[in-house]
């Protein structure tokens, strides 16, 4: 003990009365367990004897008994009483054997008869008035064997008893005076081994009582035994425990009239709020609405509490904006109608999911916007707008029928009082080129109107491209129409596409010509969903005030021009998905008319 404890430093004696302590009791265990051991087996000893002299007189009980029936041996065999007495007795064997140790007599009725010995061995043999004690363990049925000398003094009787219970003590013995002993050595061994570990715990007890001195405050610890500075540390530790769990206590108490004040603010804000709203708690409960939203939704106070994917089963792209949200995917702005369920409304609904601070989900937030009236004054409105295009675009036909007529019949008066052939002819031509006019204004307009059905395929809008820029050339001679980039293949109608390509060329370089510019730039750009096909000219360009008229029928910056080509190139690319648009071209300065079209199958 001393070895363990010569290299703890003077400064730590509680720690050193700990180890001196433990090992103390280790020591004492193996004492108290050594003795349990002899006293167990001085109890096991004593029991052996005592069922030994028991067992000794049992069989001299028997003994005298066959002494006063004058035949022994036939008595023995088949005497009633002797075979109830060996019975309650517990005996196993029992038989009558002569001076020379050969059997005589057996009881045959009892459970071991039949192993029975022949004869006796000299050493199983007692003097006359003695006894032989011999126990038989091993035995299938343990025993314990007494020979006594027989009535008469002419031989002996054997008896062999049942002897499992000492057999049973005997093994115990054996198990315990190996166990015991191996136990005990194994738990010194440990505690040598790992005393140091078992420390350490100890250890940091006291390290924990010296730091926390200083933090918990009041009176110094007292000087002297460490163990009791560090109970007296511990002492005001619990006292400064108990004093900011009084804190923590009033902290949480205001923390929870902060809380209720919220839950009323709240409630208002829900009351309060304008348009429709519903609170889903973090397990798709339904846990407020305000009466907007009962009434949007057609619910009655009732579905409170209940659960929102039940309470929203006859809505469901309500009930997937909320599970989306749950999930942490808003929905924002969606509209959605219902027919009878909401009375014919439509609702715009925007779920957003509510965390807090730590990032927990808290629920959702269902916000609900009524846009009936708005979706029906935006269809009025529309409607308002298509008869205003509609009225516009009457006036230009109108317009365009009026100067072709007027400019017709002119011509057939001076044609009728012509005098010449050759006069006459030229006012004729003159009226063929207005009857081509009108034919082309009024084939435009029905392509704008009702298209020719459109046969879509992949198109190769490269050969399309030089097909255009080959015409236009033939047409303006005095413009260069230049070629950049690759343009690909697109999802659509070839001869449609044509139409459009040719009448934004042939825009750019009316533009270019008539501004006093000589060149136009046709460049494409291939991305992975759409290919861009830019034209673009040095032309004066298109006001800005202008801009979002060009693509509407009829309308035209141009002298004598028809101002279907451009509404004609944004129908066709509406009928393909496309867009056209246009914008100030920044490398000619012109106009740069932008049309995009899918490159695959939509």
């Amino acid at each position: 003990m001393s070895d363990l404890g010569a290299d703890l430093p003077a400064s730590r004696p509680f720690e050193r009365e700990v180890r001196v302590f433990v090992v103390g009791g280790l020591l004492f265990l193996l004492f108290l367990a050594g003795l349990s051991l002899v006293a167990f087996r001085n109890a096991t000893e004593w029991a052996v004897a005592e069922n030994a002299r028991r067992r000794q007189g049992e069989a001299a009980l028997v003994a005298l008994r066959l002494a006063g029936s004058g035949a022994a041996e036939r008595w023995l065999a088949e005497d009633g009483e002797t075979a109830s007495l060996l019975l309650s007795l517990g005996a196993r064997q029992a038989a009558l054997f002569d001076a020379e140790g050969r059997r005589l007599a057996a009881a045959s009725y009892l459970p071991d008869a039949d192993l029975l010995p022949e004869r006796l061995d000299a050493a199983d043999r007692p003097a006359p008035g003695r006894a032989v004690v011999r126990e038989a363990l091993d035995e299938p049925t343990p025993l314990v064997v007494v020979v006594v000398s027989a009535p008469g003094g002419a031989g002996h009787l054997r008896v062999a008893f049942d002897a499992t219970a000492l057999s049973a003590a005997r093994r115990t013995e054996a198990v315990l005076s190996t166990v015991v002993p191996a136990a005990a050595l194994a738990l010194v061994l440990l505690a040598l081994l790992f005393l140091r570990r078992l420390m350490r715990p100890i250890d940091a007890l006291t390290q924990t009582a010296r730091g926390a001195g200083g933090l918990v405050g009041g009176e110094p610890a007292p000087r002297g035994d460490e163990a009791d500075r560090a109970v007296a540390t511990f002492a005001r530790t619990v006292e400064e425990l108990r004093r900011r769990t009084a804190e923590l206590e009033d902290l949480r108490r205001r923390e929870k009239e902060r809380a209720d004040a919220l839950a009323v603010t709240a409630a208002t804000l829900v009351r309060s709020h304008p348009g429709g709203l519903l609170v889903v708690d973090a397990t798709l409960r339904l846990t407020e609405a305000n009466r907007p939203a009962l009434a949007a939704l057609d619910l009655s106070r009732d579905a409170l509490g209940q659960g929102a994917r039940d309470v929203l089963a006859a809505w469901p792209p309500l009930r997937a904006a909320v599970e989306s949200a749950a999930q942490g995917t808003p929905t924002l702005a969606a509209e959605f109608a219902s027919g009878e369920a909401t009375g014919g409304r439509l609702l715009a609904l925007t779920a957003v999911p509510v965390a807090d601070a730590a990032g927990r989900r808290l629920g959702v937030l269902v916000f609900l916007e009524d846009r009936t009236a708005t979706k029906r004054l935006e269809r009025e409105l529309s409607a308002r707008r298509e008869l205003a295009a509609l009225g516009e675009m009457s006036a230009g036909i109108a317009h365009e029928f009026r100067n072709a007529t007027a400019t017709i019949l002119g011509f057939v008066r001076l044609a009728a009082s012509a005098e010449s052939p050759e006069a006459r002819a030229r006012h004729l031509s003159a009226i063929r080129r207005e009857a081509e006019h009108v034919a082309r204004i009024t084939g435009d307009f029905l392509l704008f109107a009702r298209p020719e059905r459109v046969e879509r395929a992949e198109t190769d809008l490269d050969a399309l491209v030089a097909e255009a820029v080959r015409d236009e050339r033939v047409v303006l001679p005095g413009v260069t129409v230049e070629v950049e980039g690759a343009f690909g293949t697109a999802w659509g109608d070839a001869a449609l596409l044509r139409r459009a390509l040719v009448n934004l060329v042939r825009n750019a370089a009316e533009a270019a010509s008539g501004g006093g510019g000589t060149r136009v730039l046709v460049s494409g750009e291939r991305g992975e969903d759409a290919v861009r096909v830019r034209v673009e000219d040095d032309g004066p360009g298109i006001a800005e005030a202008e801009a979002e008229k060009v693509f509407v029928p009829f309308f035209s910056t141009k002298e004598g021009g028809t101002g279907l080509g451009l509404a004609l190139v944004a129908k066709i690319a509406t009928l393909h998905g496309g867009t056209v648009s246009v914008e100030r071209s920044p490398a000619l300065g012109g106009a740069r008319f932008v049309l995009a079209l899918p490159v695959a199958a939509p």
